[in-house]
């Protein structure tokens, strides 16, 4: 998949303490704005950012439409960008370990070139982010968050995290209620991202369920399309059916190009795959 382009801190406002000796020291007002400067570089005291959303969930290829919120801290800052990028984070098993995945779909570039005056009103810019059709979907570890920065320059940088989730579209949707209608079950691992596609796997409990070990399933998305690969894994038995396992000869790929406009409902979807899925079915040679 192409790439389209959490600061915490102790406010020093909460700590109270009693103190029976008063020291008074008398600081330079350029003394006062060093500190502040220098306060603010940490993050303490600094412009803050909030990106607010209408919805947290949204399917693929829709807009989402919120505001950035920009207030001032105590200082003056120069904000050399302000992005919104949408962040993925997955995980899958490889070789019996868990492989931690994170891939940015995108960035957003919200504005450029600003001073935030210390103690300024709120700036607030609307946005829009249409999401892309082909990205993975939110599904079992695989999971989203847009993170908007204030790129400030020689200081720490402002964030915002919010969590969104991605919904299949209608045509996926109706793929996987087709495959719940046929007694097909999400294994632990289904819905991973190993940072090139998703994976889905499932488990017949009646539909071919003494046939079948296991349905895997990949998407990739149109706007006007769906792509499917099916791998079809035969239950095997006996010696020759371990070799048959070990040698991968238990099992059979194949894709599919189903328009949307062929999709009319979940009952009309769940036939197609049962045919597609006995058909390949009989010609794996083990």
């Amino acid at each position: 998949m192409t790439n389209r382009s959490l600061l915490s801190y102790t406010s020093l406002d909460n700590i109270s303490a009693t103190i029976d000796i008063v020291f008074i020291v008398s600081v330079p007002l350029g003394g006062i704005i060093l500190f502040k400067n220098l306060l603010a570089g940490l993050g303490i005291g600094a412009a803050k950012v909030n990106l607010e959303i209408t919805r947290p969930q949204v399917a693929l290829g829709e807009v989402i439409e919120g505001e950035v919120r920009i207030s001032g801290g105590n200082v003056d800052q120069q904000v050399e960008q302000v992005s919104i990028t949408l962040v993925l984070e997955s995980k899958y098993k490889h070789d019996d370990k868990y492989v931690n995945v994170r891939h940015e779909i995108g960035t957003l570039k919200v504005a450029d070139k600003m001073v935030i005056k210390a103690g300024s009103p709120e700036r607030v810019i609307p946005v829009r982010l249409q999401l892309p059709y082909d990205i993975p979907v939110s599904w079992g570890r695989t999971r989203y968050y847009f993170a908007t920065n204030l790129d400030i320059k020689n200081a720490a940088d402002p964030n915002d995290i919010d969590e969104v989730v991605v919904l299949p579209n209608t045509y996926m949707q109706m793929v996987f209620d087709a495959l719940s209608m046929l007694g097909f079950r999400d294994k632990p691992a289904s819905g991973d991202y190993n940072g090139r596609f998703q994976q889905f796997e499932y488990k017949p409990t009646s539909f071919m369920a003494r046939e079948l070990d296991e349905l895997e399933l990949y998407f990739v998305a149109g706007e006007r399309e769906l792509y499917l690969v099916m791998e079809i894994d035969k239950k095997t038995r006996g010696f020759f059916g371990m070799i048959a396992d070990e040698l991968e000869l238990d099992e059979r790929r194949v894709s599919y190009t189903i328009p949307y406009s062929d999709m009319q409902s979940v009952e009309q979807v769940a036939a197609t795959l049962k045919e597609i899925i006995e058909s390949e079915y009989r010609k794996i040679n083990c």
